[in-house]
Order: structure tokens, then C-alpha cells, then sequence
């Protein structure tokens, strides 16, 4: 318990710092071996990211013991060598995977690529939430995050038929979503094409250098 205590308040201060650390947690146990058998040393090493379909703002992410939402160039913070989940609210986006400096949907699919209808579906939600549309980033605000519970009543029953490997469960289920979860902005958002979500991660893709021109 000692141990899950202090990593906690300390990943805590290193989000706030902004640094990229290394830090010790001792179990302080005793043993009747010399001092060195005496600790239980534990190093964590905290790197940063970047989830990228343009910068992705307002998603979700937990690796180990850090968690919190994407900031405005889409930088998140990973545990070095653990694998790092994303997600909205309820909606995981892809699967928990080994975390790296520069992320993008292609990465949460196992041997995704810009052709995997599971990659480009998720691609498709995040653009389609983007709520300042027009500029070169993903911005996803807090209050979709807070209305992306199993709790609420159309929210939890879609979610039941979501599938993004399934590309006509996925127009249905998807379309739903982003009705529901952008009824508040100020114009109204719909579900975007497969075409355009892969021609814009393509370009984001580029310019990010994580595939060729």
C-alpha cells in the first residue's frame, strides 16, 4: 500500500511539473540480508507522448499509474515500457497497447494501417466530435467526455452495438453517437465519410513524418 501511496502522489507531481522523471519507490521491508535485500526498489520512468490525427485534444489515456486527457497539441504521458489505453468517457478507442512518443489511431489496432476499417472508424469519431472544425486539430471538450457514460439511457444502449471492425454496425452505431454526444455544439455535427477520415489521417500522418509523402 506504501508503495501504490507515493507512486500516485508522484505521478501526480509530474504531470503538474511537466517533466519527464525517473523516480524510486522503496517498500521499506525488513530482512535479516544485508541492506541492499533489505529494499524493494522500484524505478518508473515517465515519458511523453503525442496522439496524433492532427493533434488530438480531450481524449482520455491511462498507462500505469498515469492518467488524465490529451492536451492542445494532443500530448499525453506514458509509464516507459507500459502499455497505454485511450478512450471517451465509456468509448474505448482501439485496445491497450505499448505506448510510444508519437501515437495515432493506426497504433491502437494491432497491424493497423490506413487500410484496417478498424483504424479508419475510429478515425471517423474522433473528427466527427471535433468541436472547432476548420483548424488543423482534434478538439474534443469536456462535456462530451462527461455525456459518454453507460448510465445515460441512448448512450449506454449504442454503446452495446458498437463495433469498430464492423463498418456497417459502425454507420449505425457511430452515427447514433455523435448525434447524441454533439447535440450541444453550436452546428450540427454528423458522422464523417470513411473517404475523408482516411484522406485526413493520411495528410496528418504526413506531416507528423510517420509515413511518407
Amino acid at each position: 500500500m506504501k508503495i501504490i501511496r507515493i507512486l500516485s502522489i508522484l505521478a501526480a507531481f509530474l504531470l503538474l511539473s511537466g517533466a519527464e522523471c525517473a523516480f524510486v519507490a522503496s517498500s521499506g521491508g525488513r530482512s535479516s540480508g544485508s541492506e541492499e535485500e533489505q529494499r524493494s526498489n522500484l524505478v518508473i520512468i515517465i515519458r511523453d507522448g503525442q496522439l496524433v490525427d492532427g493533434p488530438v485534444e480531450g481524449v482520455q489515456f491511462e498507462s500505469g499509474s498515469v492518467r488524465g486527457v490529451t492536451g492542445p497539441n494532443g500530448e499525453f504521458r506514458f509509464e516507459d515500457g507500459e502499455e497505454v489505453r485511450f478512450f471517451i468517457g465509456a468509448i474505448a478507442l482501439g485496445r491497450s497497447v505499448p505506448a510510444k512518443s508519437l501515437m495515432s489511431p493506426i497504433d491502437l489496432v494491432p497491424d493497423g494501417d490506413l487500410a484496417n476499417p478498424e483504424v479508419i472508424n475510429i478515425a471517423r469519431l474522433l473528427q466527427s466530435l471535433d468541436a472547432i472544425p476548420g483548424d488543423e486539430r482534434i478538439t474534443i471538450p469536456d462535456s462530451v467526455r462527461r455525456v459518454a457514460t453507460t448510465s445515460h439511457p441512448e448512450i449506454g444502449s449504442t454503446l452495446e452495438l458498437l463495433d469498430f471492425a464492423d463498418d456497417n454496425a459502425f454507420a449505425n452505431s457511430g452515427s447514433q453517437l455523435v448525434a447524441t454526444l454533439t447535440g450541444h455544439y453550436a452546428f450540427t455535427a454528423t458522422l464523417v465519410d470513411a473517404t475523408t477520415a482516411r484522406q485526413h489521417m493520411q495528410a496528418s500522418l504526413q506531416k507528423a513524418r510517420l509515413i511518407e509523402r
